[in-house]
This record gives structure tokens, sequence and C-alpha cells, in this order.
């Protein structure tokens, strides 16, 4: 079995279809974020099996926040 990284603007519109099929109501409870080691960045992604391949189906990106505390008196 394959396992395969895609974008969703990447995405064939055959596998849009059978993405929209399976989640008609939307995916929104299937996703899941991930942190791309050596970027900060936070990732939003969903998991889908078709066809014998499994795709990581990558939805949007964000910027990592981190709060560093800049009082120099602490």
């Amino acid at each position: 079995m394959r396992n395969l990284i895609i974008s969703y603007k990447k995405l064939p519109q055959k596998l849009r279809g059978s993405l929209n099929q399976m989640y008609p109501e939307g995916y929104e409870d299937e996703t899941f974020e991930f942190e791309i080691p050596g970027k900060q960045v936070i990732c939003k992604a969903i998991r889908v099996t078709l066809e014998g391949v499994n795709y990581l189906i990558k939805l949007e990106q964000r910027p990592k926040k981190t709060d560093f505390l800049l009082d120099e008196d602490w």
C-alpha cells in the first residue's frame, strides 16, 4: 500500500469527488494538526484511504505562534 502526502489544492478532481462522497456533511471532525519538523508551520490535515493508497491531505497551514517572555526584569 502506498502512502502519499498531498495538498488539497493539488488533489485531482476524482479524489475531491470521492472525498466529498465520503464526508457529505464535511470532514472538520476528522481533521488533526501536526508540526512540520524544522519549520515554524502547523498543518491541518485529514487521512483518507482510497483505491489502495493512504493519503495525508494537507488542508491548510498556519505559522506556529511562539510567545517569548521579553521582560528583562524576569
